[in-house]
């Protein structure tokens, strides 16, 4: 990875529950220096690419493109390209390296192309794995600073073209600016009361990726 990429930290957790109503997740804000409000739900669409022989994948890299679905804005979707590496993961805590550009056409963002392109052709990429997301989003504050934006996902999952899908649920808790792990977890405490989280140290692409190769649905 290049050292001047923006470090995504999150923690990542399964779900086994149903994700809480939205009045439930902003009570939570009422005892304490947390505050929870509501950042809307969307449904985006990610298709994530690799050369033929997995090229980026065996580098350590993630290439993927979004597409927002809904709610519509009227000026039709919004698509944005993603480039992220493997970077270190400590149980839930998720540390990686993450570029990120609109993408203007077909064309992958200049920075994104350039690293991409040191190991494998733009033209030889195909799109691997299809995921399509509904996200629940609230923005998180900690006396009144912005801390984290927590995300429930039900996530679906299938291979272009192919008839197996796969489903999974789960939980992103992302850092804004400098919070650090403890306030972090401290967030994680207040959502224990309400659903039961497991810890993953799998990315959504690997989990997608498990889970279509043993034909499981979770």
């Amino acid at each position: 990875m290049t050292p001047s990429a923006p470090v995504e930290r999150e923690l990542k957790y399964s779900l086994v529950d149903a994700p809480p109503p939205p009045a439930v997740v902003v009570a939570l804000g009422r005892q304490g220096p947390y505050a929870f409000a509501e950042a809307g739900t969307t449904v985006h669409r990610d298709r994530y690419y690799d050369g033929a022989a997995g090229q980026l994948r065996r580098a350590g890299w993630a290439l993927r493109q979004r597409r927002t679905l809904a709610p519509d804005a009227g000026d039709g979707p919004t698509v944005v390209a993603t480039l992220k590496g493997a970077g270190r993961v400590d149980g839930a805590m998720h540390e990686r390296e993450e570029i990120e550009a609109a993408m203007e056409g077909r064309a992958w963002p200049l920075p994104i192309a350039r690293l991409v392109a040191v190991h494998v052709s733009l033209r030889d990429l195909r799109p691997r794995l299809t995921l399509e997301t509904e996200r629940a989003a609230y923005r998180v504050t900690r006396e009144g600073r912005p801390a984290a934006l927590l995300a429930f996902d039900q996530v679906r999952v299938r291979i272009p073209g192919g008839e197996r899908s796969a489903h999974f649920d789960e939980v992103e808790i992302e850092a804004i600016g400098g919070t650090t792990g403890p306030e972090l977890q401290g967030i994680v405490d207040l959502l224990d009361a309400l659903v039961r989280l497991t810890p993953s140290s799998a990315s959504k692409l690997e989990r997608a990726a498990a889970l279509l190769e043993l034909g499981t649905s979770l």
